[in-house]
């Protein structure tokens, strides 16, 4: 109970947030906000050190039933990027992600890279509903946001077309 309390006032500005304009799946444009995020090793990673690659860029939390929903779809997407052509980054937007996040995914077998979410970065991203994902291209240019659980087909033709290679 108490960490659905903690995590309302989070949950009730992503939901008022949604019915601003621009929320949505749907091309994007612009140069992606740069950040440098802790991970839960105690590293961190910056987003600029990644240009030259397609980077998938999750925003999720560990209270949000949607981002458990695709759950199947990350690791999917997380047992193919293991050919170099592209990265997924997991940002959580949990409150004291340090103590939730470590926990969640040793009991859903998160094996892609997961970060911690500072406000900065949910602001320059304008996160307003979990999950919310981004493709940026290689040129470090936000290529497409998707709203709500990724369809990985769709991600992975998405990711194919970045590269200049045929959608299966």
């Amino acid at each position: 109970m108490k960490r659905i309390i903690r995590a309302l006032p989070f949950a009730l500005a992503l939901a008022a947030a949604a019915a601003l304009p621009g929320c949505g799946s749907g091309d994007a444009s612009g140069v992606a906000p740069d950040f440098t995020l802790a991970a839960p090793d105690g590293s961190s990673v910056k987003l600029s050190a990644k240009k030259g690659r397609v980077i998938v860029l999750n925003f999720w939390a560990t209270w949000c039933d949607s981002c458990k929903e695709e759950l199947p779809a990350l690791r999917a997407l997380q047992a193919r990027s293991g050919d170099g052509t592209f990265e997924l980054l997991a940002v959580s937007v949990d409150d004291s992600p340090a103590k939730v996040v470590p926990t969640f995914a040793a009991a859903h077998g998160l094996t892609f890279p997961l970060l911690y979410a500072d406000r900065r970065t949910l602001d320059a991203y304008a996160v307003r509903m979990l999950p919310t994902t981004f493709l940026i291209a290689p040129d470090g240019v936000i290529a497409r946001r998707y709203v709500g659980p990724l369809d990985v087909r769709t991600v992975e033709n998405d990711i194919l077309s970045l590269l200049n290679r045929r959608p299966s």
